[in-house]
């Protein structure tokens, strides 16, 4: 009987585990890069996001995004008129977004970064929701999410 019921409270965690769909950093990248032009490409790394232009497989542009100085909230959203997802800072943040240019081997600070999209409006939302849902995980530890992007 005390395995019966152990067997009986734990089933819904092992469920959940083997059957439900993990949103975590690396999943949340790959869905957003599979709209993203060839052109252009989001990378996750330990403490802030990457992403990169790139012209016959070399790197034009890459702009460094780090998470808690992004208003997710307001500002992280879909532009149709620029076909891309725009990240863009806390205006208490001032600019914080590396940029680097690397033919020029510049190094400027922006206050918004772009990533083109190729997709319908629809999933620029979905994608919109799905870049909020990375920025949260890297600003709370126990953040989770149990939907799908595109609901």
């Amino acid at each position: 009987m005390k395995y019966l019921m152990i067997l009986i409270t734990t089933m819904p965690i092992l469920a959940s585990t083997a059957f439900g769909q993990t949103y975590d950093r690396k999943y949340t990248a790959a869905y957003i890069n599979s709209k993203t032009t060839d052109e252009c490409k989001l990378f996750i790394e330990k403490k802030n996001i990457r992403i990169e232009f790139n012209n016959n497989g070399n790197p034009v542009r890459i702009d460094y995004i780090f998470p808690k100085s992004i208003n997710y909230e307001n500002s992280l959203v879909y532009s149709k008129d620029e076909g891309a997802l725009v990240f863009q800072c806390y205006s208490e943040a001032g600019k914080c977004i590396n940029r680097e240019i690397p033919k020029h081997g510049s190094k400027l600070i922006y206050d918004r970064s772009n990533l083109l999209l190729d997709c319908t409006p629809e999933e620029g939302e979905a994608l919109a929701e799905a870049g909020k849902h990375l920025i949260q995980l890297y600003i709370n530890k126990r953040h989770t999410r149990s939907e799908p992007f595109d609901k």
